[in-house]
């Protein structure tokens, strides 16, 4: 299962990485660093959306949310407003993987986002004790089925946050963020309140 989720999460990576790369036609690639500079040499830029329509590809690590306790996070920029957030994550004996539909709002250092998508969360360990140490999982369900490992949630993700946008400098495409979410377990209906803090750089 771990396996096939990196597998899924690195093609599909690929696939929206070369629709990206077709729509501009350019040969610059969308791992590229395109930075804009003001008449000093500085690197600048006006807004959240500005730095996005220059920085498509963003990479970074959360601590809870759709990801679980862990998770590292890739966020493609398919134009200023909208995001493309895929995640992989790690918590005590689950794994887990989330696509996730991002809007930004514009602003300046400090900008609202919102996101809608899907989560799931997996047995990753033969010794599935540890995994009652989630409240989440137990949440939905029993101490039992968590020490046996039969656990497979579906989670549809909802959340809102803000993110701290680094514009200018040599640390220009830093971004920092906290953000609350609900998380809807599809088969048992239950919504379970979390959050969730990150650090993203946008190339």
């Amino acid at each position: 299962m771990k396996f096939t989720a990196r597998l899924v999460f690195i093609s599909m990576l690929v696939l929206i990485s070369s629709k990206v790369f077709a729509e501009t036609g350019s040969n610059e690639s969308v791992f590229s660093k395109n930075q804009q500079f003001d008449k000093e040499g500085v690197e600048l830029y006006s807004s959240n959306l500005d730095l996005k329509r220059h920085k498509k590809f963003g990479f970074g690590a959360s601590i809870g949310g759709a990801n679980g306790a862990l998770g590292l996070n890739a966020e493609l920029n398919l134009d200023p407003e909208n995001a493309l957030v895929i995640g992989l994550g790690t918590g005590p004996s689950y794994g887990s993987f989330s696509l996730l539909f991002k809007r930004n709002f514009e602003s300046k250092y400090l900008s609202p986002y919102c996101k809608l998508g899907y989560s799931k969360w997996f047995n990753s360990s033969n010794n599935s004790v540890a995994a009652k140490e989630s409240d989440v999982l137990r949440r939905i369900f029993s101490e039992k089925d968590l020490k046996a490992g039969k656990f497979d949630a579906d989670f549809i993700i909802s959340s809102v946050g803000a993110e701290y946008n680094q514009l200018e400098g040599e640390l220009s495409g830093v971004n920092f963020y906290g953000e609350i979410v609900l998380m809807t377990e599809v088969k048992s209906m239950a919504i379970i309140p979390s959050g969730a803090v990150g650090i993203t750089y946008f190339y």
